[in-house]
């Protein structure tokens, strides 16, 4: 009698990629277990921006207006570079909060009988030839079970894969941070940015007319003054264009770790997918779509194989250039705009002449 487990799907992370990589997999006929540590709705440090290539990804599984009923367009970038205010038109976006993003994306991989555990921990024991065991910690329970396949998507936090699945290039960096707030003179659909020494600070109205306010802020002997990451966030504003903005009702400052990070994406019947499986720090909230485009790639590549005995080494193999091109732009682009002659430059070039920054726009949201 052939065992059913093996050919199931435990996926470990209930964001966006873990979600949208349940979602997939459900179309593809696959059997999903996913198990999420977390209540929700809840709070997660993210730029909660999706671009042109975002929306892209979600009309691959037919979400595309499902995802632009639940957040607000984006059309325009608005950025303080170099004492210049330079503006440039984007491919149409949205902007959308994670506790409304990840909870509905959770809600519909159930409406697709994936089973969701949820607030549950995993630890993973012994694995044969066909399946892994793994044990479930739920409601104050341990069950265990069999998978034939298990997906890390516990995002910048999963310092649990380090034995599993090893750096190629450990956390280091600039780190994240981020909070919600009321901010008068925010325009819907618009990106704001803010760039100096420090790093760069993101700002965009959501659904429910607050402002996500996100940064990438240097770390260690590098960061430039001193002071908590949220009076970091104030001192790059007030040193910028938009030094006027009074930030009202502002929700608990959220860090991460740092940003830059590589792993190894798979081994043997483990992939990782989203920022557990490596991350560089977005420019215009890139990181969402990232996410959504290597769960999409991940549950397709899975579904398309019989023998998942060493799918994470060939998923490892095949990981590795699916979204270099588009990394690469964002980690020069952000080391770039760190140099203070470079920001002057581009911003009075900009300024004047913004169709020059059309192709790369355009290189990022494909």
């Amino acid at each position: 009698m052939n065992d059913p487990s093996v050919r199931s799907v435990l996926i470990v992370g209930g964001g966006i990629a873990g979600s949208v990589c349940a979602i997939r997999l459900r179309q593809l006929g696959v059997d999903v277990t996913l198990a999420e540590k977390e209540t929700f709705p809840r709070s997660k440090v993210c730029g909660c921006c999706l671009g042109g290539a975002g929306l892209q990804a979600f009309d691959g599984i037919g979400l595309r207006e499902w995802l632009i009923e639940r957040g607000v367009k984006t059309n325009r970038w608005k950025s303080s570079l170099g004492k210049q205010m330079v503006e440039l038109d984007l491919p149409d976006g949205v902007a959308v909060s994670r506790q409304t993003l990840d909870t509905d994306l959770l809600d519909h991989a159930r409406s697709l009988n994936a089973r969701v555990l949820q607030p549950c921990r995993i630890s993973m024991g012994r694995h044969d030839q066909t399946t892994t065991n793994v044990t479930l910690h739920q409601d104050g329970q341990r069950t265990q079970s069999r998978f034939g396949l298990i997906i890390m998507a516990g995002g910048l936090n999963s310092a649990d894969l380090n034995r599993m699945l090893p750096w190629q290039r450990s956390p280091h960096g600039p780190f994240g941070t981020s909070f919600q707030a009321r901010i008068d003179g925010i325009e819907p659909a618009v990106i704001y940015m803010a760039c100096d020494d420090d790093g760069y600070v993101g700002l965009v109205k959501l659904e429910d007319g607050r402002v996500d306010v996100a940064a990438a802020l240097t770390s260690g002997s590098e960061a430039a003054g001193g002071g908590s990451p949220r009076q970091r966030v104030d001192a790059i504003l007030k040193r910028s264009h938009f030094e006027r903005w009074k930030i009202e009702e502002e929700s608990a400052v959220m860090t991460t770790p740092p940003l830059r990070r590589s792993r190894a994406a798979g081994a043997g019947r483990l992939l990782a997918i989203g920022d557990a499986a490596g991350y560089v720090e977005p420019f215009t909230g890139e990181g969402m779509t990232w996410a959504a485009e290597s769960a999409i790639a991940a549950a397709d590549f899975i579904a398309s194989q019989n023998d998942w005995s060493d799918l994470g080494d060939r998923w490892n193999h095949q990981s590795r250039s699916l979204l270099r091109r588009k990394k690469l732009a964002c980690r020069a682009i952000t080391t770039t705009l760190r140099s203070a002659s470079v920001r002057r430059f581009a911003g009075v070039l900009l300024s004047q002449w913004p169709s020059l920054a059309h192709p790369l726009v355009q290189s990022l949201n494909r």
